[in-house]
């Protein structure tokens, strides 16, 4: 046994030496281990409420403590039952290093609760740092943390995120407070049915005091907005609506570029100059469609910018910047240029438009959609009038100064950390448990109840 200062040991086990009869340390093969006898103290009897100090019998405890960075550390309590001389009845003294039925300490516990709020952070890997099982750790947070339903907020993000799989399906629902970036809710499913199930259970008047709810084009959305929520209305995601223009842009780019591809059994040896001429200007554009697709998709000064420090380009055999490549691409394809220009037509209806002219403007990029010569952007603009009013709602600003429009730009970021989650830990096969491992990392004030009395009041809440 080594010496080691009594008060500094106490101080790591925050115990007052006044109720210490005796403690020690041994360090053995498998860790620290220190040895705690508690000093007697008068206790009043559970049952008949009579007070006494007799001591009935000692039983001993070992309790895993992660007080040791590095270093298994064990409590070896000796555990001392008091009996009544009334009632004789037999009862343990006040235990401070764990709660009941557990043998781990709570400093432990505590530590485990604290990293698992680190979204990196996986069960396996706090129990190794902490000397315990996954499965212990898995037990302490099912334990500890219960978050409930927050309440509805006047505007909402849903989103669906593919995180977990069950027999309702491969989606996980999420619904967000856009004011204060919350998570309210997490849910196992996207299906219409799940939904309105779900939603029905809050009460009609919490339901009613919704005004804005922001969504994606996944028609089952707009439906249960319509149902569920009487007073609201339904805003379409920007992002959504242009990622679906981006979508048919980009299948104009592949018809261009699969237009020039060049033969690739192409023998320059037994062609005209003016075949190989033309199989080299086909290698040159098929090159630029498909290197720098993602100049088309980008809004960037850079690209419209003529006076951009050019660069030599080797296949293009001459010097080019982000504009000239992008010209290049238009000459290739007339298509090109009409959508390119649509696109633009497109930004600039989000950039100029406010809640008093977005119907105006939304009427005419409309008409500009329907008298072009491209059959998927007139596609395009039957997705703009079906969902004309949930376009023109995307401008309601909705955060209390009244100067930021409503956006699930939010939501995405949380379905990110949410597919984090689920990817660190290779996945999940409890539900319970992994709601609530979301929302105790997304919501910043989630938190947990070291016993299980703080646990219940908190549920009730």
């Amino acid at each position: 046994m080594e010496s080691i200062n009594n008060d500094y040991i106490l101080k790591l086990f925050n115990l007052d030496n006044r109720k210490i009869s005796s403690i020690e340390v041994h360090h053995q093969f498998d860790g620290v281990h220190v040895h705690v006898l508690l000093a007697v103290e008068p206790y009043r009897c559970p049952v008949c409420g009579t007070e006494t100090s007799k001591t009935h019998s000692y039983t001993h405890k070992k309790i895993t403590h992660s007080i040791l960075s590095g270093i298994p550390c064990f409590i070896n309590y000796k555990a001392r039952r008091y009996i009544c001389p009334e009632c004789s009845k037999t009862f343990y003294e006040h235990n401070p290093f764990t709660t009941e039925g557990m043998k781990i300490s709570l400093t432990t516990v505590y530590n485990v609760l604290n990293d698992l709020k680190k979204p990196n952070e996986t069960f396996t890997a706090v129990a190794h740092r902490y000397h315990i099982s996954p499965t212990a750790a898995a037990y302490i947070f099912d334990r500890h943390v219960n978050i409930s339903r927050r309440k509805l907020p006047e505007c909402i993000c849903i989103d669906e995120v593919y995180a977990f799989s069950s027999s309702k399906g491969d989606y996980v629902c999420v619904l967000l407070d856009f004011n204060s970036q919350n998570v309210i809710d997490l849910l196992p499913s996207r299906r219409k049915y799940d939904l309105m199930n779900y939603l029905s259970l809050i009460p009609r008047e919490e339901r009613l005091n919704v005004k804005v709810v922001s969504t994606d084009m996944w028609e089952t959305y707009r439906i249960v907005t319509k149902l569920m929520f009487p007073n609201a209305v339904n805003s379409l995601d920007k992002f959504h609506l242009v990622q679906e223009f981006n979508r048919r842009l980009e299948r104009i780019r592949i018809d261009a570029m699969n237009r020039v591809k060049p033969n690739p059994n192409f023998k320059e040896i037994n062609h005209s100059s003016c075949e190989v001429t033309k199989h080299r200007e086909m290698q040159k554009q098929y090159y630029v469609l498909k290197k720098f697709n993602w100049l088309l998709l980008k809004n960037d000064d850079k690209i419209s910018d003529p006076d951009m420090e050019k660069k030599y380009n080797r296949v293009l055999e001459g010097y080019y910047n982000y504009y000239d490549l992008v010209e290049y691409m238009i000459k290739t394809d007339s298509q090109l240029e009409e959508a390119l220009y649509l696109k633009d037509e497109l930004k600039r209806f989000f950039d100029k438009s406010d809640t008093d002219t977005a119907k105006d403007n939304l009427n005419e990029l409309i008409r500009e959609f329907k008298s072009s010569s491209i059959p998927i952007m007139n596609e395009f603009r039957n997705t703009m009038v079906r969902w004309k009013n949930e376009i023109i709602n995307s401008f309601i600003k909705v955060n209390p100064e009244k100067t930021k429009r409503v956006n699930n730009g939010i939501i995405e970021n949380r379905n990110k950390t949410i597919k984090n989650i689920k990817h660190n830990s290779n996945g999940y096969r409890n539900w319970e448990r992994f709601r609530n491992r979301v929302m105790y990392v997304l919501n910043d004030d989630a938190t947990y109840y070291m016993r299980s009395e703080e646990r219940r009041v908190g549920k009730e809440c």
